[in-house]
Formats: structure tokens, sequence, C-alpha cells
């Protein structure tokens, strides 16, 4: 693997603007087609301006070392409108999008239809669309999957990839030296839906920031949690956390 340096805060930020753009993108079942490349994405554009080089007849993302799929292959889901008998999808972890496929179609499900399951029938993943934006003039539709569902607390989790891009390492930048790409896994990060709003809340990665979630409950879901030494990092121990919860 080639070593490269950390990139400037300015193309940090044009990475941020376009996966945000895209991520708001939708395209329904019946659309064979993917999302216009733009920006850095496009062959020829050099993100990293005077430094550097890309390869003219690729984008960044095409020549990007890694993929953009925990799981490239598509697999059955159930929970896609479709008049085709069998309808395959695989998670695009870099766009937050939900690729679906069907004979000789393919397409990207329509985010819009807020709160529906997509459910892969092999090993049992569901994931559900919800809004990460809990203002009312304001949205951010994505795809969480789904550990626990219940009528007042439930709980998802995201795995993410971002695209790193920098330079490869070359003695006193000379010759220039060729941009590299790769793609990365994020931690993963969980949220809560509170009585089946369809908004979802960021989970703090501490026990404390976690019981504050629940208000005058706080205090004996932080004692459960100590007691019973639980992680809010973990799966299943924040499984067990909602679970109780949910009880109280």
């Amino acid at each position: 693997m080639r070593s490269f340096f950390k990139t400037s805060c300015l193309s940090v930020a044009m990475l941020l603007f376009v996966s945000n753009m895209y991520s708001q993108q939708t395209i329904t079942l019946k659309r064979n087609n993917t999302p216009t490349l733009t920006f850095f994405l496009v062959p020829h554009f050099n993100p990293l301006f005077g430094l550097g080089y890309v390869n003219p007849n690729k984008s960044l993302i095409e020549v990007a070392e890694g993929s953009q799929y925990f799981d490239e292959e598509f697999s059955p889901v159930i929970g896609v409108d479709s008049t085709e008998t069998e309808v395959k999808a695989r998670y695009n972890a870099f766009l937050d999008e939900m690729e679906v496929q069907s004979e000789e179609k393919q397409g990207w499900i329509n985010k819009s239809r807020l709160r529906d399951k997509i459910v892969f029938t092999e090993n049992g993943a569901i994931y559900k669309i919800l809004d990460g934006d809990d203002r009312e003039d304001k949205s951010l539709l994505g795809y969480y999957e789904v550990l626990l569902e219940s009528d007042y607390v439930s709980l998802y989790k995201k795995n993410a990839k971002t695209l790193a891009v920098g330079l490869e390492s070359t003695p006193y930048m000379t010759p220039a030296p060729e941009i590299v790409t790769e793609f990365q896994p994020m931690k993963t990060v969980y949220y809560v839906e509170f009585n089946g709003s369809g908004n979802v809340q960021k989970l703090p990665r501490t026990r404390r920031g976690v019981a504050k979630l629940f208000g005058d409950k706080r205090d004996v879901v932080k004692a459960f949690m100590k007691e019973n030494k639980l992680r809010v990092t973990k799966d299943q121990d924040l499984k067990a956390i909602i679970t109780y919860v949910n009880l109280l």
C-alpha cells in the first residue's frame, strides 16, 4: 500500500460537500442510471490544484484503492416495490445509497420513502430509511441498519466509508507525486429513534452521554451500565442497554 500525505482542509471540505450532495440525490428503481459525477469526481479535474496529477481518463473514485462497499455482491431483498419477481440490492457505504438490481434493470432506491425497510433475506440485515435532522424545515435522509426496534426506543447503526485523498510520498516532491485515493471504513456510529418518530439521534460514545438521553431515567440507566460493565460502542451491549430502557 502506497503511503500518502494528508490533504489540505480545502480538499477535505470539497470531499464532504460532494459526498453530502450525493447523499441527497434520489433515483427510483425504474431509472437505469447513477448520479452524475461532478466536481473533483470527473476526469481532468485536479482537487489539489498544482500538486500531483490524476489519470486523465478516470475519476478519483475510479482509481481509488479499496471498495465503496462492504459487500460488493447484490443479494436478494424484500421491501422494495417492483413489478419484477426478484429484486437484489447492495449498500453503497460511501454514498449512503441502496443500489438495486432486477433482471436487466439497475437503479437506486428513492430515499423519500421515509421509514421503509429493506430486508436482506440471506443474512437477515435490515436497513431503514430515517431522517438524521430533527428540524422541521430540514431533512437528512439516510440508511440505518436496524439493531433493535421498539415503540419507545429503537436502536440503529451506520457503517460508512470515506474517500481518503493524498499525495504519494516522494523525495523532495520530485517528480510531481501522484494523487493517491483510497476508500477507508469509518468508525461505527450508533443512533436511537424515540417513539417511532422517523428521526434518529446520534448516540454519544460515553456512558454519561448515553444516560443523559433518557431524562429522569438517566441515573438508573447509568447505574445499570456500570453494574453490568456495558460499553456504548458495542452492538450487543447497546442492545442490552436499550432493552433495559424499554422496560423502565
